[in-house]
């Protein structure tokens, strides 16, 4: 006499391919969900450089003297990303005596211009 069908043990093909492809597609999203971290990383970390350029451009200009400050630009390369630092300055603003200082940081990737702006005064 022969087993049932139905009685038989182990995988048949059928699940064995259903078991693969639940697999491949939880493997799938960890790795799209890796990738978007990773890019998450690299902003955050540009963002930090750049605040840190502008938080170093602002203690500059509050240790400089009052007729010292002017508005001008320079070029950071930092980690390989390229940042652009610009300061404005209005003077007697906003009141006789003390300037406004408007610092700037830009840089350019994947996903497009970014920037990050403070402003200070600088009293006499």
């Amino acid at each position: 006499m022969s087993p049932k069908l139905g009685s038989a043990r182990g995988f048949t093909l059928i699940e064995a391919m259903v078991a693969i492809v639940i697999l491949v597609v939880g493997v799938l999203g960890a790795a799209s969900l890796t990738a978007a971290l990773m890019q998450s990383n690299r902003d955050a970390t540009d963002r930090t450089r750049a605040l840190e350029l502008v938080r170093h451009k602002v203690e500059q200009i509050q240790s400089q003297g009052y007729y010292e400050v002017i508005t001008a630009s320079d070029t950071r390369s930092v980690g390989g990303v390229t940042f652009t630092r610009s300061w404005a300055v209005t003077p007697d603003s906003p009141i006789a005596g003390l300037r406004d200082v408007q610092v700037s940081v830009s840089w350019t990737d994947q996903d497009g211009t970014h920037t990050v702006t403070t402003r200070t005064l600088k009293g006499l």
